[in-house]
């Protein structure tokens, strides 16, 4: 009985040190390069063309674009980038980091 109990005892021990995590990423990952593309003046197509469709889109507010982009595994953040975009009159006006 005890072998029994030793050995269910063992194997949840075992299962528990290879629980694996899978590296998750969400959003839009931007290089340097990529952002000093950008130029103020330039159209809402044309900042779409380079850098992609942002994230987030305000409902409310469309003249503002965020392009946000995380990494992580599990519970420990590796990478997080913001990018904010504000256009006038579909004119790129200001890059935020």
């Amino acid at each position: 009985m005890n072998k029994i109990i030793y050995t269910i005892v063992f194997t949840l021990f075992l299962s528990g040190c290879a629980i694996y995590k899978a590296e998750v990423q969400q959003g839009n990952a931007l290089s340097n390069a990529t952002v000093s593309q950008l130029e103020r003046g330039m159209s809402k197509e044309e900042v779409a063309s380079i850098l992609g469709n942002p994230l987030l889109q305000d409902n409310f507010r469309s003249d503002r674009w965020d392009y946000i982009f995380y990494k992580g595994n599990g519970d420990k953040l590796k990478n997080k980038q913001n990018l904010t975009l504000f256009f006038r009159n579909n004119q790129l006006i200001q890059v935020k980091k």
